[in-house]
């Protein structure tokens, strides 16, 4: 468990755990299974960590190393992402459409 971001290490370890590929095709599908089967409270407490998370300066080694080893991030961003914090500001753009559609 991390202490310092525990929602996100909990979110990153559920669904983008080693397996994440087994159960589906592409990693917009694990965002969008995690997108319908959270309330409203769990998509805003990974939201403000996500965005704490954020306002640090990783670089793209630190980042990858971190998600990896802390957060238990299993998905190979670099993949298809130009940089690991594109791909968080994405997840991050989401979770706020889901979150003013439940408001």
């Amino acid at each position: 468990m991390n202490a310092e971001f525990p929602e996100l290490h909990d979110f990153f370890g559920a669904y983008f755990h080693q397996d994440w590929t087994v159960e589906h095709e592409t990693a917009e599908q694990v965002l969008d299974a995690f997108l319908a089967e959270s309330d409203l409270e769990s998509l805003r407490a990974v939201q403000l960590e996500l965005n704490f998370f954020l306002q640090r300066r990783w670089s793209e080694e630190e980042l990858r190393k971190y998600l990896l080893r802390e957060l238990s991030c299993y998905y190979s961003y670099w993949n298809a992402w130009k940089t690991g914090k594109a791909w968080l500001q994405h997840i991050a753009r989401k979770l706020s459409d889901k979150i003013n559609h439940f408001v």
